[in-house]
C-alpha cells in the first residue's frame, strides 16, 4: 500500500514539474527514423539482434502558424455560388435573403454548393449557414475538404442560422462545400466573420475536488491534472483485457506508454461479477506510476435482458425513481421499503448494483489509489438504459450513485468525470470535477483539435471543469490543438480495430504511426515516463 501510495505521489510531483507553459513560436521538428539501442547498462553499446530493441524519437515541436486576430465580415449568398448536380435558385419559400436561395438537394451524390471565400488573414472563424427544412435534415458541410461535425436544419420551414465556432481558415482562397443531407433543403446564404472566443484561454478552475472529503493522492492527482490543462495533454489508453496488449503495442511503436490505462470494471448486475482481473490490472498500473481510468458498462438489472443497450432490454429507469432518500440508506433498509412497496424492485435493484460495484472500488480506495470515474457515459445518445427515459431520470440516477458512493460507500479517491454528451444531461457542478465528450468519427474525416466540440463543452461548463476526450477513434493533433488553443486534459483511445488489426499489429486505418509517434514524443505530451519520473 505504501509503495503504490508513494508511486501515486510522486508521479503527480513529476506532472506538475513537468507542467511549464510551452511555447507555440518554435517550428517544428522532423521526426527521427532513427532508434537507439541501448544494453542494460545504459553505455549505449548496440545490442545484438537477439536483444529486445528500445526504440526512441527525438522529442516533436508542435507547428503553430502565426495568426493574426483581425475583423472579417463576409456574407456570400448561395445564388452566387457554384452549384451541380440538381441544384437550382428558386424564390417561393418566404423570408430569404438576395435575390433567391438555393433548392434541389434531393439526396444524391451529385447534388453539391461550392463556396469560394477570399480570406486576409490566418485566423479562427465562425462560419454560419442559413437554411431552411419542412422535415429535420441532417447534413455536414467540409471546409477545405475537411468534414466538420454534422448539424441539423429543424424542419420548422423557417430559414434559421446554423453557426461553427472556430473553424481555422489560412489567408487567400478557401472552399467551402456543402453537399446533399438525408432529406430536401433550401440554402440560403452563407457568412464568414473572425472568431475571438478561441484567443479566450481563461478558466476558472476550483482548487478542490468536489468531493470536500476526497483524499489526499485524489486531490493531488486533480491538482497535477489542472496544472497541466491548458499546456500538455494526458495521453490514454483503453485495455482490452488485464494483458494491456494495447499499452505495449504504444511502447513498441512510439517508444513511450501511456499515462492513463482504462478499463471497463466490467458486470456487476444480477449476482454477474466479473473476476478480480480488472482491479489488479489497475493496481499494477499504478505500481509504475500510471494513472488509472474506470468506466462500467452496466447490464440494466434485467434478468430477462441484462444489457447495456435500451433496444436490448425493458428496464424502465422511470420506473425506478422514488422520492425516498435512499442514498445513505442500509440495504437492509431499502429491502424494507421495497417489501412495504414504497419503492420499486428496480430501484431495489439499482441500489444492489451500486453497492456491488462499490465494493470492487474500495479495493482501489484501500491500496490509496485515485480513480477517474466516468459513470452513465453518453446518456444523451439515449442507445443506453440510463439515457433512454430522459434527462430528469439519469440526473436522478446520477445524483443516487454519486451520494451513495460518496457519503454512504466513502470512495474518496474518485475523481468524478461527466460525459452525459448532451447539455440537457448535464448535472450539478458539485457532482463532477471533469466534463468529457467521446468523438467518433469516420477514418476518412481528419481528426484535428475537435475545438469545436472543446468550445461548445467548455461554454455548457461556464469555464469551471477540466475537458477531456474520453473515448476517440483516432487521436487528437497535437499540432492542431496547440494552434486551436485547444489541448484536452486527457484523451482515451479505443480499442480494437482503432488501434490494431485482426492479428494485434498497429492499423492505421483511423491513426497512422507518424501520428502515434509525433503524439506520444510530443514536448506537450504527458506520458508515463514524464508524468511518473521511472
Amino acid at each position: 500500500m505504501k509503495k503504490i501510495k508513494t508511486a501515486v505521489i510522486l508521479a503527480a510531483v513529476m506532472l506538475l514539474t513537468a507542467c511549464e507553459p510551452i511555447s507555440q513560436e518554435l517550428p517544428g521538428t522532423a521526426l527521427s527514423d532513427e532508434y537507439s539501442r541501448s544494453d542494460e547498462s545504459g553505455n549505449g553499446k548496440e545490442t545484438d539482434e537477439t536483444e529486445e530493441e528500445t526504440v526512441s524519437y527525438t522529442e516533436y515541436v508542435a507547428e503553430v502558424p502565426e495568426i493574426v486576430n483581425a475583423e472579417a465580415n463576409t456574407k456570400i449568398e448561395a445564388e452566387d455560388c457554384k452549384l451541380g448536380g440538381s441544384l437550382y435558385t428558386a424564390e417561393e419559400r418566404k423570408g430569404f435573403s438576395g435575390t433567391g436561395y438555393v433548392t434541389g438537394f434531393y439526396g444524391g451524390s451529385a447534388d453539391f454548393m461550392d463556396i469560394t471565400v477570399e480570406l486576409d488573414e490566418n485566423q479562427h472563424y465562425d462560419i454560419t449557414l442559413c437554411a431552411a427544412a419542412d422535415t429535420d435534415v441532417t447534413n455536414y458541410i467540409t471546409v477545405n475538404g475537411r468534414r466538420l461535425q454534422d448539424f441539423t436544419i429543424k424542419g420548422d420551414s423557417n430559414f434559421t442560422k446554423i453557426t461553427f465556432y472556430g473553424i481555422y481558415m489560412e489567408q487567400g482562397e478557401n472552399k467551402i462545400t456543402i453537399k446533399s443531407g438525408d432529406d430536401n433543403f433550401d440554402f440560403d446564404y452563407i457568412e464568414v466573420t473572425n472568431n475571438e472566443t478561441v484567443y479566450d484561454t481563461e478558466f476558472e478552475l476550483s482548487e478542490s475536488a468536489v468531493n470536500e472529503n476526497a483524499s489526499t493522492e485524489a486531490e493531488i492527482l486533480l491538482k497535477a491534472m489542472k496544472a497541466s490543462f491548458g499546456k500538455k495533454i494526458i495521453t490514454g489508453q483503453y485495455a482490452s483485457s488485464d494483458e494491456n496488449k494495447e499499452l505495449e503495442l504504444i511502447h513498441k511503436v512510439t517508444g513511450k506508454y501511456p499515462a492513463i490505462r482504462f478499463g471497463d470494471i466490467g458486470g456487476y448486475s444480477n449476482s454477474n461479477r466479473p473476476s478480480e482481473s480488472e482491479i489488479n490490472a489497475a493496481i499494477d498500473w499504478a505500481e509504475k506510476g500510471g494513472i488509472v481510468g474506470f468506466m462500467w458498462y452496466w447490464n440494466a438489472p434485467d434478468e430477462k435482458n441484462p444489457s447495456v443497450y435500451s433496444k436490448d432490454n425493458d428496464f424502465s429507469l422511470k420506473s425506478a425513481m422514488t422520492k425516498q432518500d435512499i442514498a445513505q440508506m442500509p440495504i437492509s433498509e431499502i429491502e424494507e421499503l421495497y417489501e412495504k412497496g414504497i419503492i420499486t424492485l428496480e430501484c431495489l435493484e439499482l441500489v444492489k448494483d451500486i453497492d456491488a460495484v462499490s465494493n470492487s472500488l474500495l479495493v482501489l480506495a484501500d491500496e490509496e489509489i485515485p480513480v477517474l470515474w466516468r459513470p452513465l457515459h453518453e446518456a444523451g445518445g439515449g442507445w443506453y438504459w440510463w439515457g433512454e427515459d430522459g434527462p430528469a431520470p439519469y440526473k436522478w440516477l446520477y445524483n443516487l450513485m454519486y451520494e451513495r458512493m460518496t457519503e454512504y460507500h466513502k470512495l474518496d479517491n474518485l475523481i468524478w468525470v461527466w460525459n452525459g454528451q448532451s447539455e440537457e444531461y448535464l448535472v450539478d457542478s458539485d457532482r463532477y470535477d471533469i466534463a468529457a465528450i467521446d468523438i467518433y468519427l469516420s477514418p476518412e474525416i481528419e481528426y484535428g483539435s475537435r475545438s469545436e466540440q472543446y468550445m461548445w463543452l467548455k461554454k455548457i461548463t461556464d469555464g469551471g471543469k477540466l475537458l477531456a476526450i474520453s473515448e476517440c477513434s483516432s487521436i487528437p493533433g497535437i499540432d492542431e490543438m496547440c494552434r486551436d488553443n485547444s489541448l484536452w486534459s486527457f484523451f482515451g483511445l479505443w480499442f480494437g480495430d482503432y488501434l490494431t488489426d485482426t492479428k494485434g499489429n498497429l492499423s492505421e486505418i483511423y491513426t497512422k504511426k507518424e501520428e502515434f509517434i509525433k503524439m506520444y514524443n510530443a514536448e506537450n505530451a504527458l506520458t508515463l515516463d514524464n508524468f511518473s519520473g521511472e
